[in-house]
């Protein structure tokens, strides 16, 4: 009787074809000087293939490293993404003014960059400036500065996070007077724009104020 091993030849001509078709992986080990490690992962995410059958990509940080196993080229892909983002950041400059709404009749020259837009969108009849402060500040940096407004002393507390250098998060910002909070919110602003960051209502008949912030990136020396 002959033994037909077509069927088995065939099976494994096809495990061969599939072993052929998977790639070789190595692992690398990047140091990271500027960037945070969930970062860095969100950033080469793409060029890791987690769910490869046969052989998948695999990636694991530490504090100050990422360790990495790909393809040769996709490594090298990966080597040129952290070299471009992993770079000190600029610092910021931020410009926070409290502003005082009510029925004032003249305009204030000092907020003239903000008094129209603030007209456009809220219905107090007038504006004038405050007090303000300017903070420099990073990523992963924390605020903390005083301000007086209207013979009131103010502090102004928060967080700066800007990942990629694209748009700072402004975290848990809080505006505390003597009456303990008087806002607190976490917003999203662009360098070079200014915004209305919330209101802070005073005690019966006084102004409402209003605090601002505009964010601009400290050029380098």
């Amino acid at each position: 009787m002959k033994v037909r091993n077509v069927p088995i030849l065939a099976a494994c001509i096809l495990a061969l074809s599939a072993c052929a078709r998977t790639p070789d992986l190595e692992t690398r080990t990047y140091a990271l000087d500027h960037l945070q490690p969930g970062e860095a992962v969100d950033l080469i995410s793409p060029y890791v293939f987690t769910e490869r059958e046969g052989n998948p990509g695999l990636v694991s940080s530490s504090e100050r490293a990422l360790t990495v196993r790909e393809t040769p080229d996709n490594l090298g892909r990966i080597g040129a993404v952290l070299a471009e983002y992993d770079q000190p950041a600029p610092d910021l400059r931020l410009h926070f003014r409290l502003i005082e709404a009510d029925g004032y009749a003249q305009a204030d020259p000092r907020i003239a960059d903000v008094e129209a837009e603030l007209r456009k969108v809220l219905q107090f009849r007038g504006y004038r400036l405050a007090g303000e402060a300017v903070v420099s500040a990073t990523d992963w940096s924390e605020i903390r500065q005083s301000m007086r407004a209207g013979g009131r002393l103010y502090e102004l507390t928060g967080r700066v996070y800007w990942p990629r250098r694209e748009t700072i998060r402004l975290e848990e910002i809080a505006l505390y007077g003597e009456g303990g909070s008087a806002l607190s919110t976490t917003v999203n602003v662009r360098p070079g724009q200014t915004l209305v960051i919330g209101t802070a209502p005073q005690s019966a008949g006084d102004a409402t104020l209003l605090l601002t912030v505009r964010a601009e990136v400290v050029p380098d020396a």
